[in-house]
């Protein structure tokens, strides 16, 4: 088998066949200016002078053996990378509907602040800045998360590339601007209400 991204080992142990011997074996041929496929009746032709009774089985080139050998890497990349998505899916809304949720709570106040003079600029800064706030305190635990998850995945496969640095930087952007989309609607909300309106509410 071949494993191109496994951990080298710091020796390498050569035994005679004879010692141990095994029902397979496999040899590797390397070619200098032609292509793989052109050596394959010259590797039989070879082989059957050697033993005429040694089947050859599987020639192939390099690349196919190692794309085969990585195959189940692949798919449990494709397994997680798919739940990554979903996850930042299920994520993204349910930051969206619990900061939503806090500034339409707080409607009222928007209202009663405008009522008391203060500008509708006013009203969005402070609503974009507690959006954020939130935003960030929720973004900064899920890094945090993130972090000893992606630890303990390397641990349990350490085959798997994981490009974390830039993965999590897109993430942490995405969240913190869906983060502000969500205040930003309901302090436009806000900016409409009647100031008689919300006075007569409280």
């Amino acid at each position: 088998m071949v494993y191109p991204d496994r951990i080298s080992v710091p020796y390498q142990l050569y035994q005679p066949q004879a010692q141990e011997p095994r029902p397979g074996s496999e040899i590797a041929v390397r070619t200098a200016g032609a292509a793989p496929s052109t050596m394959v009746d010259g590797i039989r032709t070879t082989m059957a002078a050697l033993d005429p009774d040694l089947p050859v089985r599987e020639l192939q080139a390099a690349e196919t053996t190692i794309a085969k050998a990585n195959d189940q890497w692949q798919v449990v990349g494709r397994m997680l990378s798919f739940l990554a998505v979903l996850g930042l899916a299920l994520a993204s809304l349910g930051m969206y509907g619990v900061i939503a949720r806090t500034m339409a709570q707080r409607t009222s106040e928007f209202g009663i602040r405008i009522a008391l003079g203060a500008q509708v600029r006013d009203i969005t800064r402070l609503v974009l800045a507690s959006g954020a706030t939130l935003a960030l305190i929720g973004c900064a635990l899920g890094l945090f998360g993130a972090f000893g998850i992606s630890r303990l995945i390397i641990v349990i496969f350490p085959n798997l590339q994981m490009s974390s640095a830039p993965v999590l930087s897109g993430v942490t952007v995405l969240l913190i601007a869906v983060g502000l989309i969500a205040s930003y609607m309901p302090a436009r909300t806000a900016s409409r209400i009647s100031p008689t309106e919300a006075l007569r509410a409280e």
